[in-house]
């Protein structure tokens, strides 16, 4: 077996032990290794000429994103009544997501755009922060 077939193995089985409730198919499609074609109904996409190295990344991608999302409920759940109140850059230090919005802000507009709206800040808002370098 070569390395980036372990590798693929190895995230499968890390998110398998996180997600045991999980079936093996549920676990192909979150994971990204199986694909649906985008503006499609339900017809899935040809992965036969993805190379390992693209399907690792997809994978590792989205275990990023799970992290995310678990990070950024976690963070908010305890202030979410008292954030409406408050300026974007005083929720997001309340939270304790400034830095991973930052991060996100210039590497991943769709990771940022997820915190800001789970911090309650307006589309138009958004749009705004994301556009300006």
């Amino acid at each position: 077996m070569n390395p980036s077939h372990q590798k693929i193995i190895d995230l499968v089985s890390e998110y398998m032990e996180r997600h045991p409730e999980q079936r093996f198919a549920q676990i192909l499609f979150n994971l990204r290794i199986n694909e649906f074609k985008e503006g499609t109904d339900f017809i899935l996409r040809d992965i036969y000429n993805d190379s390992d190295e693209a399907i690792q990344k997809r994978m590792q991608d989205r275990l990023i994103w799970f992290d995310l999302q678990q990070k950024v409920n976690r963070n908010i759940k305890e202030f979410r009544d008292s954030l409406p109140g408050m300026t974007v850059n005083e929720r997001l230090y309340l939270t304790n997501l400034m830095d991973d919005f930052d991060i996100y802000r210039l590497s991943n507009k769709k990771f940022a755009a997820y915190i800001l709206r789970e911090l309650g800040v307006d589309q138009e808002a958004i749009d705004q922060m994301l556009s300006s370098k």
